[in-house]
């Protein structure tokens, strides 16, 4: 009987481990998708205000490759605005334990400036 009792209160823990196990790394899963965004995001736009300012559109890439190095930068314009797309790889770890990646993209636009210096 105290066997039993011994097996039920191990099984319990292991269950209980596995469970704080995934729901911790839900949640750290979760947190880096989430700054990996807000990152992405905010260098897209200001990488965007930096080259509608100073013209330059290879000026833009470096600027918004100097503050993500990972990220795979785009910047396209049409004359009068200016679009960066800004691509960054999260690592997300899955239940194996096996390292997966996701992409998270951030995009801005912004208005070229009559009025920018030119090089």
């Amino acid at each position: 009987m105290s066997s039993e009792r011994g097996s039920a209160l191990i099984g319990t823990l292991i269950i209980g481990f596995m469970i704080v196990l995934f729901i911790g790394q839900t949640l750290l899963t979760l947190g880096r998708l989430n700054a990996a965004s807000a990152d992405a995001s905010e260098v897209a736009a200001s990488a965007a205000q930096h080259g509608a300012r100073y013209g330059d559109l290879d000026d833009a890439a470096r600027y918004a490759r100097h503050l993500l190095p990972d990220a795979t930068v785009t910047v396209d314009t049409d004359g009068s605005t200016l679009r960066v797309e800004v691509r960054v790889p999260v690592p997300v770890v899955g239940p194996s334990g096996s390292p997966l990646q996701t992409t998270v993209i951030g995009r801005a636009t912004s208005t070229m400036s009559p009025y920018r210096s030119r090089p």
